[in-house]
């Protein structure tokens, strides 16, 4: 089990980006966040560097005629995708890069990495998940670009992987995420009449899902490549509010003021070594008194099963922090996202969860 709380996974200490600078025989990491461009141009890719993207990627940008006009909610969705898509893209050129030039924790003999043929292959399947999500952002951009939106433009970022297996562990977490925030995507198209891109995200949820099953192989720890028969459902606030509160350099965002879509505030999970046997977690919040807790509840999104909603036990403060606890089942398999809500339901779906939400999202994978 996997517990994944983004203000504790991305504190302080986390800024420091792992970005190789050396090539010797004592690799250092540099601590400034990653930015664009990467060494292709992009995210202003010439015809030529395109061309050897898609090369890359096994496959091309669709080519159909875009819309001129596109419904406001339907906007949202491509900016959220094309702010996503690049972090991604940076996530990615870092991990290729410690690997390539032999950061301590990605070198071959490293968990994660015992061979230098499996080394290769990876930097292969690697090359590929990145030149594809170049592909996922410029698509979205030019779908904004084409309805006369204002194309998303990327930030700085860091990341918090020490180590190839910690980095692939991560990559599941936020891709799991990705998977259950495009079925709303989906869902929202569908409402707002823009069905004709309901084919084209379908087919990129395909293509992450493919790579998620990577991830999990590739963490080497005995996972299935089938994590569940139906994957947790996620909503546009709480991928935005995780790449906000994580990997997202504040400040550093020229189109966040252009997304229309709430950040949340941290939910931390304290509970370390979660396993089969919890039946409780704790979590924390930054407040200055046990009174934010007051009139909320905490809210599981798993599968697509109806939500969990549980009130806050063992209610404490000290030191800048609210703690309190709340049952677990370690049934809800995969990934559960945890939620504080103003409400105590009944939820319809997780875009009803997300609309009541004040802090999440906690991000909990069993297994």
């Amino acid at each position: 089990m996997r517990a994944v709380s983004f203000i504790a996974l991305f504190g302080a200490a986390a800024l420091a980006a792992p970005v190789a600078t050396s090539c010797t025989s004592s690799i250092a990491v540099r601590e400034t966040p990653f930015t664009f461009p990467i060494a292709n141009g992009f995210p202003n890719l010439s015809d030529s560097a395109l061309a050897q993207v898609e090369q890359q990627a096994h496959g091309e940008l669709p080519n159909s005629k875009l819309p001129d006009g596109i419904a406001d909610r339907t906007a949202t969705v491509f900016s959220l995708i094309a702010f996503n898509e690049f972090f991604e893209v940076a996530f990615f050129s870092d991990l290729l890069a410690n690997i390539t030039a032999g950061v301590t924790g990605y070198r071959v003999g490293d968990p994660g990495l015992p061979s230098a043929p499996i080394q290769s292959s990876v930097i292969e399947v690697l090359t590929q998940i990145l030149a594809v999500e170049q592909l996922h952002n410029t698509g979205a951009n030019k779908i904004l670009s084409a309805a006369s939106r204002t194309p998303i433009q990327p930030c700085r970022y860091t990341f918090p992987s020490a180590t190839f297996v910690d980095a692939i562990a991560f990559a599941s977490t936020f891709t799991d995420v990705v998977l259950g925030t495009l079925q709303s995507a989906i869902h929202t198209l569908a409402l707002d009449g823009d069905v004709d891109f309901t084919n084209l995200l379908a087919s990129v949820i395909g293509d992450e899902a493919e790579q998620e099953a990577w991830f999990r192989i590739a963490q080497a720890s005995g996972l299935s490549p089938v994590e569940l028969p139906f994957l947790t459902a996620s909503s546009g606030p709480f991928a935005f509010s995780a790449l906000n509160q994580g990997v997202v350099v504040p400040g550093s965002c020229p189109s966040l003021a252009s997304i229309p879509i709430p950040i949340l505030k941290p939910l931390n999970i304290a509970t370390k070594n979660l396993n089969s046997n919890t039946t409780s977690i704790e979590f924390s919040i930054a407040a200055s008194s046990t009174d934010a807790l007051k009139g909320l509840s905490l809210v599981y999104v798993n599968q697509q099963l109806l939500r969990v909603v549980v009130g806050p036990q063992a209610v404490a403060y000290a030191n800048g922090q609210v703690t309190f606890t709340a049952p677990f089942s370690a049934s809800m398999d995969g990934l559960t996202i945890a939620a504080l809500t103003t409400s105590a339901g009944p939820f319809a779906d997780a875009d009803a969860v997300a609309a009541a939400a004040v802090f999440g999202p906690g991000l909990i994978e069993f297994d």
